[in-house]
C-alpha cells in the first residue's frame, strides 16, 4: 500500500508537467507574431543586436531570446511552452506542503484567470512573454532552491545548486529592469534573514548575491537609463519631484491612485478575491492572546476584507463608473489600499507557524516592490503587474496550504472540482486562440498570395478574439504598419485594408 502511494506521488508530477507542457505548446502554437515582434524579426533587431543595444535597453538576455524567437517558429513555441509550465508548475510547488497536489492545480488555474488585459501583454505576445515571464521563472528557481531557509534546522545544499547558482542570477538580471531590482533585494534579504535565523552565511548565498550585482551593473550601464534620467528618453520617463514641486508621498498616492491600484487589485478580481477569503477564514478559526485584538482590531480587519470582497462582486457593477464623481478614484484607491494592509496585519497577528509567517511576509514584500519602481518610471502598463501577480497567487496558495494544514482540512475533495474547473479552462483556451491561430495562418496565406499577385490593396481581416493579443493586427500606424510589411515581404506601396473578422465572414 505505502509502496502504490510512493508510486502514484511520483507519477503525478511527471504526468501534470507533460500535460501542462502539450497544453502550452499548443497555445503557443497558435499565438501569432504581433507588435513589437515584426520588428525584432526584421533587420531593425538585428541593427539593435549589433549595437549592443546602446541606448535601447539593458535587456540583453531577452532581447537577444526575441531575435532568434521572432526567426525560428517550432523554438519559440518550446521556449514559451517551457517557461510556461515552469512558471506554474514551480508556484505550485513552493506552496504543496503535503497539501496531495491541490496548489498545482490552484497554480494553473489561477494563471489562466489572469485578466485579459495582462495575458494579452504576457503570453499572447512574444515581446512581452520573453521579458515579463521568464524573469519572473528565473526568480522563482532561485527561492525555489532556497526555500528550506525558512525551515527551524539548518539549510544544506547540494553540489550542482551551487554550480548553476551564479550563472541564474546574472541571467535573471538582464530581462526587464523591476525584477532586477526585486532580485536584489531578494539577495540581501536572504542573506541576513538566514544569518539571523540560522547564525550562518551561505556560499551559495553570496555567489547568488555578487551575480546579481553584477547583473545589474551590467544592465544599468547601458546608456538607454543615462538618456532615460536626463530626460532625453521618448518613450520612458521619470517623474521630477523638483519640476512638478511635489513631494514623495503625493508622487506615491498620484501614482497608486492613477492606474496602479486598479491593475494591482480591481482587476485581479479573482485572486484577491480568493485572498479575501482565505483571510476572513483564518481570522474566524485563530484567536489572539490579546483581547484588544481580537475584541477590537479583528471586527475591524474583517469588515474592511469583507467589504471589499462585496466591493468587488457586487457594488462595483452595481454602481457603476463614477459613482463618486471625480471622487471615485481615491474611494477605490484607499479602500483597496486598506485590504491590502488588513491583508498584512492579519497574517502577522494570526498565522501561527513562524515559517508560514515569514514566506508570506516575503511574498506581500514582493507585490509591493516590483511595482513600486513604476511610482517613478513611466509608462506602466498591464504586463507591468505580472510579477506582482504571480506573487498574489503565491500568497494565495501558501494561505490555503496554511489552513488546510492547521485546521485539518482534506483537500482531496476539492481534487474533482479542480480538475473540472480545469478542463474548462482549458476548452475555451484552446477553443478562442485555436480561432485566432488559424484565422492568422489563413490570412498571412491570403497576404502572401495577395502580394505575389501584385495586388496594391490587400484586405486583411482582423482575429476573430483580437482581445488576447498586443496589437494582433497592423494598425494605422506609421511605424507598425512599416514593420508589418517589412517582415512579411509586403511592398512599401502596398496598402493594408483591416477587415473585422465577422464583416469578413458575411463578405
Amino acid at each position: 500500500m505505502n509502496l502504490n502511494l510512493h508510486q502514484s506521488k511520483m507519477k503525478f508530477p511527471i504526468i501534470y508537467l507533460t500535460m501542462l507542457y502539450i497544453f502550452f505548446f499548443l497555445l503557443s502554437y497558435n499565438v501569432p507574431l504581433t507588435g513589437d515582434d515584426w520588428a525584432w524579426g526584421t533587420n531593425i533587431g538585428i541593427k539593435r543586436l549589433k549595437s549592443g543595444f546602446a541606448d535601447y535597453n539593458g535587456r540583453y538576455l531577452s532581447n537577444i531570446l526575441e531575435i532568434i524567437l521572432t526567426r525560428y517558429d517550432l523554438l519559440r513555441y518550446i521556449t514559451i511552452a517551457l517557461f510556461s509550465t515552469l512558471l506554474v508548475y514551480i508556484v505550485g510547488k513552493l506552496t504543496d506542503h503535503q497539501n496531495k497536489n491541490t496548489t498545482y492545480l490552484l497554480s494553473f488555474i489561477l494563471f489562466l484567470l489572469i485578466p485579459i488585459r495582462i495575458f494579452s501583454q504576457t503570453f499572447g505576445w512574444t515581446a512581452g512573454f520573453v521579458n515579463y515571464v521568464p524573469s519572473v521563472v528565473l526568480l522563482l528557481l532561485y527561492i525555489f532552491i532556497v526555500r528550506n531557509i525558512f525551515d527551524e534546522t539548518k539549510p544544506t545544499y547540494r553540489k550542482w545548486q551551487s554550480f548553476i547558482i551564479f550563472p541564474l542570477g546574472l541571467a535573471t538580471q538582464l530581462i526587464v529592469e523591476h525584477v532586477t531590482l526585486f532580485a536584489l533585494f531578494t539577495s540581501a534579504c536572504i542573506v541576513v534573514f538566514t544569518y539571523l535565523r540560522h547564525k550562518k552565511v551561505y556560499a551559495i548565498h553570496l555567489s547568488y548575491m555578487f551575480s546579481v550585482i553584477v547583473g545589474s551593473i551590467i544592465m544599468f550601464t547601458n546608456s538607454a537609463y543615462i538618456n532615460v534620467l536626463k530626460g532625453n528618453d521618448d518613450y520612458r520617463t521619470v517623474n521630477n519631484d523638483l519640476a512638478a514641486q511635489t513631494g514623495l508621498f503625493d508622487r506615491i498616492y498620484e501614482a497608486y491612485s492613477g492606474n496602479m491600484y486598479k491593475l494591482l487589485f480591481l482587476n485581479n478580481m479573482v485572486v484577491n478575491v480568493l485572498i479575501g477569503i482565505l483571510i476572513i477564514v483564518l481570522l474566524v478559526r485563530f484567536v489572539s492572546s490579546s483581547k484588544w485584538v481580537n475584541f477590537v482590531l479583528k471586527p475591524i480587519l474583517l469588515s474592511v476584507i469583507s467589504g471589499f470582497i462585496l466591493f468587488l462582486l457586487v457594488f462595483k457593477n452595481v454602481l457603476g463608473r463614477n459613482f463618486l464623481g471625480v471622487y471615485t478614484n481615491d474611494f477605490e484607491a484607499i479602500i483597496s489600499l486598506l485590504f491590502f494592509i488588513s491583508v498584512i496585519v492579519s497574517i502577522v497577528l494570526f498565522v501561527k507557524i513562524r515559517e508560514t509567517k515569514f514566506r508570506l511576509l516575503y511574498y506581500l514584500s514582493g507585490i509591493v516592490l516590483l511595482t513600486a519602481p513604476f511610482i517613478f518610471i513611466t509608462p506602466f502598463g498591464p504586463r507591468c503587474v505580472f510579477a506582482s501577480y504571480t506573487f498574489m497567487v503565491l500568497v494565495a496558495l501558501e494561505l490555503f496550504s496554511y489552513l488546510t494544514k492547521t485546521l485539518s482540512w482534506d483537500s482531496k475533495y476539492l481534487k474533482k472540482p479542480l480538475l473540472s474547473l480545469s478542463c474548462v479552462i482549458i476548452i475555451v483556451y484552446v477553443f478562442i486562440l485555436s480561432m485566432n491561430g488559424t484565422t492568422n495562418r489563413d490570412r498571412l496565406a491570403h497576404l502572401e498570395n495577395e502580394v505575389s499577385n501584385n495586388k496594391k490593396i490587400v484586405e486583411l481581416r482582423e482575429l476573430p478574439f483580437p482581445q488576447f493579443h498586443w496589437m494582433s493586427s497592423p494598425k494605422p500606424r506609421k511605424y507598425h504598419t512599416k514593420v508589418f510589411k517589412r517582415f512579411y515581404g509586403v511592398p512599401s506601396d502596398t496598402k493594408i485594408k483591416l477587415i473585422r473578422y465577422y464583416k469578413w465572414k458575411e463578405k
